[in-house]
């Protein structure tokens, strides 16, 4: 097996476990891609060569994962290109997510339990149940998020 197809092979599993974050295949396989090529930054044109995909796809993909801030990118005053990297605000941008659902998890689970009847309290017991792990959760995660924060400062 080539370097090159290696590398290919190793983007596409990579690229799946992204997925599982939320991103689509290719905005998935393109962070991949920035984790394990060598150099740290990528033109436009290496990641669509590199992908053999549409321009369309890539700067879709490219431009979601920059208002995400999950690449971010430079330029050179002699250059006309920008050269994108990946940033280290994934996991804060993932846990940032996953406190929003949580969230909405609780407020949807108490809405739920005010409209059940009473007929069955077992039931709104374990729903209830589930608030209280989300306030826990909710909790160790602001928590996280804000010594994150501190940490970039």
């Amino acid at each position: 097996m080539s370097e090159d197809q290696a590398i290919r092979d190793r983007v596409e599993e990579k690229g799946k476990v992204f997925e599982k974050f939320g991103l689509t295949p290719m905005q998935g396989r393109i962070v991949a891609y920035f984790m394990l090529t060598d150099t740290p930054e990528k033109t436009f044109e290496e990641v669509v060569a590199f992908f053999n995909s549409s321009k369309s796809s890539v700067s879709n993909s490219l431009n979601y994962l920059l208002q995400n801030r999950i690449i971010d990118y430079r330029t050179y005053s002699a250059r006309r290109k920008r050269y994108f990297c990946l940033t280290d605000g994934f996991v804060k941008i993932y846990m940032e997510k996953v406190l929003r659902d949580i969230r909405n998890l609780r407020v949807n689970a108490i809405s739920t339990v005010s409209m059940r009847s009473p007929e069955y309290p077992e039931v709104s017991e374990r729903i209830l149940k589930w608030v209280e792990n989300a306030n826990l959760l909710e909790e160790a995660l602001a928590r996280i998020l804000a010594e994150i924060s501190e940490e970039s400062l």
